[in-house]
């Protein structure tokens, strides 16, 4: 039998976890309830005022004991059942199961992803609250839907026991399900409820700061909740405007932007991976131009006009050809994907760069002077992306000792991918950026390991993608994919260790193969990177021998 659908006629959270409160007491009503929000949005503010009114000492409760559980960043069956021992505040005796079952998973390799619950615990819990009338308020942040029975929970219709649940939360708009989920779901649930999808723009505001404010609880940002709303927000509205595959990235962003910075003991870093964390970002829904319209419309955000995206068409009918001096970030698109032509990048474009407030630079398929580029008196640099660009002439000539290059002395993140511009990786430009904490470079046809990484004392970051030969316009092309050396010297014997090339500072290390032909690895030693805590290596075990890694002993 399908749910009962009810919509709440509420002009605002408060009202609608009064309404809700209602319908969970209503004994002739269902026991599985679910809350949609309006539209997804409000649903989790929602359920956590809903939760805080059930627990509140002074009101007059029907339940003998309210759980709630905020599983919003979804992690395992496991992480769910812990969630539920520590709102029991089940004794330390048992809370030490988790962690045994843990080491012991660990040591079989298990991810965490595939952790399911505790049988042991399942009967504690049950046993615990088979006597107590409860009420569930549940976050779902997985793409399924969850019987809580699994966990030790009572939720028997028999029992009168009331579970409030829903899927969206923290900006989680659109739903991506697995198969049959839906369904599921609704054969499982009783009562469906949402509110109504037409409300005006002071309504979506208010909903869209209390995800803001949610989110950034969970985040860590150490500011009054005004701002927090604000750098959440912006946050949200920059990652719907840049390019998908850049997405996962979005942190380097929001940092070099300067929209997140450093806050007490906690680095720009560890807030921005934080907020990319406890943000649902894989909607369809979030991360579209309809959405970022949708989110710039509601809340007026009149001051992201310092934030320039444009295509080489846009700019070409743009009768001025100069970006204005108060953008802190600057795209420039190819006209369409794919595509094997380049347009030329205009000198004048940056004749405010003298007070320029730029800090992200993204360029696609342009061409430019390696020698003279237009942006090298943009000295507040932070993030410089180029992507298939190409050097205006074949003199191979750079820019001369006297010349300013105050544009890459702060550097924090350097992205080259099909762009030929080796000087950048020269010994002279090491000593320059000084700063940089994370290089990525894609599709190169030279280069070792060594100058990718050698001498960067404070690279955290290093990403390494090998990809078949792009043809430009005019181009030929062996067809073949240009390895980097992985050795430590320049030398192309592929035997030796790379050693002492490495940064201490390392934390993050990636090489994928994307080229039809297989990698040429010998061995790779991480001897030094004592910091290290992610490494993958992707498409490369046909030539693989042997790996060693003394920084994870």
């Amino acid at each position: 039998m399908p749910p009962e659908k009810i919509e709440i006629q509420a002009e605002n959270i408060d009202a609608a976890a009064g309404e809700i409160i209602g319908v969970l007491e209503d004994t002739s009503k269902g026991n599985l309830i679910y809350f949609k929000g309006w539209g997804g949005f409000g649903a989790s503010a929602t359920l956590n005022l809903v939760a805080q009114r059930l627990k509140s000492s002074t009101r007059s409760n029907k339940f003998d004991k309210v759980i709630h559980v905020d599983c919003s960043v979804w992690k395992s069956m496991r992480a769910l059942q812990k969630a539920i021992a520590e709102e029991l505040e089940l004794p330390p005796s048992v809370m030490a199961i988790f962690d045994r079952c843990d080491e012991e998973d660990d040591f079989n390799g298990m991810d965490l992803g595939s952790r399911g619950v505790i049988a042991d615990i399942r009967g504690k819990i049950f046993r615990k609250l088979l006597t107590s009338r409860l009420v569930v308020v549940f976050h779902n942040g997985s793409r399924r839907y969850i019987d809580l029975y699994e966990c030790g929970l009572p939720v028997i219709p028999v029992l009168g026991n009331k579970v409030l649940w829903t899927w969206h939360g923290r900006f989680r708009m659109g739903l991506k399900l697995e198969d049959g989920e839906k369904v599921k779901m609704k054969s499982q649930t009783d009562i469906r409820l949402s509110a109504s999808t037409e409300f005006e723009d002071e309504l979506a505001r208010d909903l869209l700061h209390e995800e803001a404010l949610e989110v950034a609880k969970c985040t860590g940002i150490a500011q009054p909740d005004n701002i927090n709303h604000k750098i959440v927000m912006e946050c949200l509205i920059y990652r719907a405007l840049i390019a998908t595959d850049l997405k996962a990235h979005a942190p380097n962003y929001w940092i070099c932007d300067g929209i997140i910075q450093g806050q007490d003991n906690a680095s720009a870093w560890d807030i921005g991976n934080s907020l990319q964390r406890n943000m649902s970002l894989d909607s369809p829904v979030i991360g579209s131009d309809e959405a970022a319209a949708f989110f710039l419309h509601v809340l007026d955000e009149s001051h992201v006009n310092r934030w320039n995206f444009t295509t080489h068409k846009e700019l070409r009918n743009d009768n001025t050809h100069v970006l204005p001096p108060q953008v802190t970030s600057f795209f420039l698109y190819a006209d369409e994907l794919p595509t094997n032509t380049t347009s030329i990048l205009l000198v004048g474009m940056f004749q405010h760069s003298q007070s320029s407030k730029l800090r992200v630079l993204h360029l696609s398929h342009c061409t430019f002077s390696f020698a003279s580029p237009p942006f090298v008196h943009c000295a507040q640099l932070r993030l410089l992306h180029l992507d298939h660009c190409t050097n205006i002439t074949d003199d191979g000539k750079h820019p001369s000792q006297n010349e300013d290059m105050s544009c890459f002395q702060k550097l924090w993140v350097m992205d080259l991918r099909y762009t030929e511009w080796y000087w950048l990786l020269s010994e002279k430009m090491k000593r320059l950026m000084v700063d940089l904490r994370e290089l990525n470079v894609e599709g190169l046809k030279h280069g070792s390991i060594s100058d990718f990484c050698g001498g960067r004392p404070s690279l955290v970051v290093l990403r390494v993608t090998v990809a078949d030969p792009f043809c430009m316009e005019n181009e030929d092309t062996d067809n073949q994919a240009h390895f980097p050396n992985m050795s430590s010297t320049n030398s192309l014997t592929t035997s030796s260790f790379i050693t002492d090339v490495l940064s201490p500072l390392l934390e993050s290390f990636s090489f994928i193969n994307k080229a039809a032909t297989a990698a040429k690895i010998s061995s790779i030693s991480f001897r030094g990177c004592s910091r290290l805590k992610s490494i993958l290596l992707k498409e490369i075990w046909g030539a693989w021998r042997r790996w060693t890694s003394q920084a994870l002993q």
